[in-house]
């Protein structure tokens, strides 16, 4: 298939997580405590730190992958979003900030999460706090007759169409199946499989392992499910 105008894979990162905004309050609020500045953690192209920065803080980015940053800092236009290509598990700061945040279960991809949350106290103010969302009770799903609606986008002529099929458990992990799909401007279409694993974690698990790397465990908060993503737990720790 001719290449697409917009590589792949920073088109399925917009059609299955860039409209998702119900945890836009809650980062919202956290951040306005934070007057030493934001650390977002999986930035991708920009969902939450350019929300925050429009809102007048100071956020930096943070994302393993460069394309995806290169997005962000071309829609952030005349805003000043700091960008920083790096691996979650292995990265530091030249500037502390007063809270680090983790959006839609980052944490859960991670194999090395002590790792994390030693770089995340290091880059975080004396007192500042590491807010990180985590999916802990997503039900096994496996129906064909009755698949959740699709996650589409377009540009320039090309569709791409993400479909959920299935969501497996088990005692380590969630493992989220979809099916995707692109159809060319001439009709082609490609398909192709997509497997997500989410570690399986817990608020006291989490609790313990960030203790170890001197970060206590401050509050639990709430976002609430969506018609098309689950709810999630933010465990808000304190440096």
């Amino acid at each position: 298939m001719t290449t697409t105008p917009v590589p792949a894979h920073v088109m399925w990162h917009e059609v299955e997580c860039g409209r998702y905004d119900a945890d836009l309050p809650l980062w919202h609020e956290l951040a306005r405590d934070a007057v030493d500045g934001v650390l977002d953690v999986g930035a991708g192209t920009g969902r939450v730190a350019l929300a925050l920065a429009r809102a007048g803080h100071a956020v930096t980015a943070l994302d393993l992958d460069a394309e995806l940053l290169a997005v962000l800092a071309e829609r952030a236009d005349a805003l000043d979003v700091p960008t920083i290509a790096a691996d979650a598990q292995d990265f530091a700061l030249e500037r502390p900030v007063g809270l680090v945040i983790v959006p839609m279960q980052t944490l859960q991809l991670l194999a090395d999460r002590a790792a994390f949350f030693a770089c995340a106290r290091r880059a975080l103010v004396p007192g500042g706090r590491l807010a990180a969302a985590i999916a802990c009770d997503m039900e096994a799903f496996d129906d064909p007759d009755r698949l959740p609606l699709p996650d589409v986008g377009r540009v320039e002529g090309w569709t791409f169409v993400s479909q959920p099929v299935a969501i497996r458990v088990t005692p380590a992990e969630y493992r989220i199946e979809r099916v995707r799909e692109i159809v060319a401007p001439d009709g082609r279409r490609e398909r192709s499989d997509d497997v997500i694993r989410l570690a399986k974690v817990s608020p006291g698990g989490l609790a313990e392992e960030a203790a170890a790397q001197g970060l206590e465990a401050e509050e639990l908060r709430r976002i609430p499910e969506t018609d098309e993503h689950v709810g999630a737990e933010v465990v808000v720790f304190r440096g």
